[in-house]
C-alpha cells in the first residue's frame, strides 16, 4: 500500500539563509540610520563652532568700536583743532568717501591697543563735520533759552576677524558738542 505523505509547511533545509538575508537588511538600515545620525551630529558641531567664532569677532569689534570713541574723547581733550586731513592714518572726513568694505585695514586702520587684541582689530573714524542744532535747549543763559547750537558728528568703524576667519564690521556714530 502506498501511503501518501502530505507535506505542511517548508522544509527546514529550504529555510536556511532567510533570516541571515533578513538581519543583514536590518543591520544596514540601522547602519545608514546611525552615520545619518553621526552627519548631523557633524554638522551641527560645525555651525555651532562658527557661531561662536562669530560672536567672538563681534564682541571684539565692538570693543574696538569703543576704543574709537575713546580715541575721539581724547582728540577733544587735546587743545587745537584737528587735521583730518592727514592721508592713511585711519581718520578720515566725509569727501573721502571710504568704502569700509574695500578699505585695506592692515595699511589704514588704527591698530586697537587692547593688550588682548589681535592684529586684526582694527578701527577708522570718520569726521563727518559740523550740523546744526535747531529748537530751544533747557539751559538758560542769561538772555533766556539758548537757541540752536552745534554738534560735531564722527562715523566709527571697527572691523574685528576671529582666529578662525570670521570677520565682523560695526559702525557707530558719535555726536559731542565740543569741537575736536
Amino acid at each position: 500500500m502506498n501511503k501518501l505523505h502530505l507535506k505542511i509547511g517548508v522544509s527546514r533545509y529550504q529555510q536556511r539563509g532567510a533570516s541571515l538575508l533578513v538581519a543583514l537588511i536590518v543591520l544596514l538600515v540601522l547602519t545608514m540610520v546611525g552615520v545619518g545620525s553621526m552627519n548631523t551630529a557633524i554638522l551641527e558641531l560645525k555651525m555651532a563652532g562658527s557661531m561662536q567664532q562669530q560672536n567672538i569677532a563681534l564682541n571684539r569689534a565692538e570693543q574696538t568700536l569703543l576704543e574709537a570713541e575713546q580715541d575721539i574723547e581724547a582728540m577733544i581733550a587735546t587743545a587745537g583743532d584737528y587735521d583730518f586731513a592727514t592721508a592713511d592714518d585711519g581718520y578720515y572726513i566725509v569727501t573721502d568717501d571710504i568704502n569700509v568694505h574695500s578699505v585695506d585695514w592692515t595699511a589704514e586702520g588704527l591698530d586697537s591697543e587692547k593688550p588682548v587684541a589681535a592684529v586684526n582689530d582694527v578701527y577708522v573714524i570718520e569726521y563727518l563735520g559740523v550740523k546744526p542744532i535747531t529748537g530751544y535747549s533747557s539751559k538758560l543763559s542769561p538772555e533766556g533759552a539758548i537757541i540752536g547750537g552745534y554738534a560735531y558728528t564722527f562715523r566709527n568703524t571697527a572691523r574685528s576677524e576671529s582666529g578662525k576667519g570670521a570677520v565682523r564690521i560695526v559702525q557707530s556714530m558719535y555726536v559731542t558738542l565740543t569741537k575736536p
